[in-house]
């Protein structure tokens, strides 16, 4: 197994067309076709299933994918020691982070990791929800900022900072000043803290179900005994704010929003509701090598808040 041989297959598994895969690679189509043959020769086990016009992984192909990772990880994890060796004059750190995360704490991050290796760089891998863990288990990032908890047998983690969940009202609704009047402070919390019951009945702004903010969403509304209307749905939390700031309903969102996004006619609260914060960290795989650059970097997550 070498790189090329490793990518054709990968890009042929997403891909699940010959013809398509082809165009990605930028080589022909039969070209494609006759090097995968040459490869499932070569292994004496056919990679890929191609009954009834599908691609699709054998499970020969599924272990090819596999181990071809894993050879991948070994020759990232080898390079990243030989790194080590060197004097960090240049070089780059892959991080990944959801959108929203990215715009609020990536910059300062940024600007701290260059002050102490100038020859070096971030590249900054942004990804939503699920897609986050499954990438960097698999190797693709050097570390990534994610949300807790995750698995511990797959991930080693550092505790970065506490997200709450805020509530976020268009200022100019009615629902506003019927909040306002009922809104109470309580001490720890930067925002007026109202009674969640209070949103019975209301429209709300929502996630996908799959998605962490939703599934709070979800729970606080079984907790309180009451229902809420799906106004509309959005895969991103910058979105789901966007439609917030024109009136479209009312949304669970993390504090560290309040702070980079454009808040104009929009106000925040807490809940009166004992509702859990959200642990954010810096985590890596378990067993990961971290070139000294990348424990630098780590430190400089952990420590934003100093």
């Amino acid at each position: 197994m070498n790189m090329r041989q490793l990518r054709y297959v990968l890009v042929l598994a997403n891909e699940a067309s010959f013809s398509r895969a082809a165009n990605t690679l930028g080589i022909t189509q039969p070209s494609l076709s006759q090097y995968i043959k040459k490869i499932e020769k070569q292994m004496g086990a056919a990679l890929f299933d191609r009954t009834g016009g599908d691609v699709r992984l054998t499970d020969a192909g599924r272990v090819y994918i596999e181990t071809g990772r894993k050879i991948l990880d070994l020759e990232k994890q080898m390079e990243r020691r030989f790194e080590d060796l060197l004097s960090f004059k240049s070089g780059s750190i892959v991080v990944g982070v959801s959108p929203h995360r990215c715009i609020h704490l990536m910059p300062e991050i940024a600007k701290r990791f260059k002050a102490k290796y100038p020859g070096m760089f971030i590249v900054v891998e942004e990804r939503a929800g699920d897609s986050l863990l499954e990438d960097a288990e698999h190797g693709h990032f050097d570390l990534c900022i994610s949300t807790l908890p995750v698995d511990e047998k797959v991930f080693i983690y550092k505790l970065m900072q506490k997200e709450e969940i805020l509530l976020a009202v268009n200022k100019n609704t009615k629902l506003l000043k019927k909040i306002d009047q009922s809104s109470i402070q309580i001490a720890g919390h930067k925002y007026p803290a109202v009674d969640f019951r209070i949103l019975a009945g209301e429209d709300f702004v929502m996630l996908s179900d799959n998605q962490l903010m939703q599934k709070y969403l979800i729970k606080v509304c079984q907790d309180a005994g009451i229902e809420v209307r799906r106004a509309m749905e959005c895969r991103t939390i910058e979105t789901q704010f966007a439609m917030v700031k024109v009136g479209m309903g009312v949304a669970l969102v993390p504090s560290g929003i309040s702070e980079f996004c454009d808040a104009e006619n929009v106000t925040f609260f807490s809940f009166i509701q004992s509702i859990p914060f959200r642990d954010m960290a810096v985590i890596y795989r378990t067993g990961q090598y971290l070139s000294k650059p990348v424990r630098d970097l780590m430190d400089i997550m952990i420590h934003l808040d100093s």
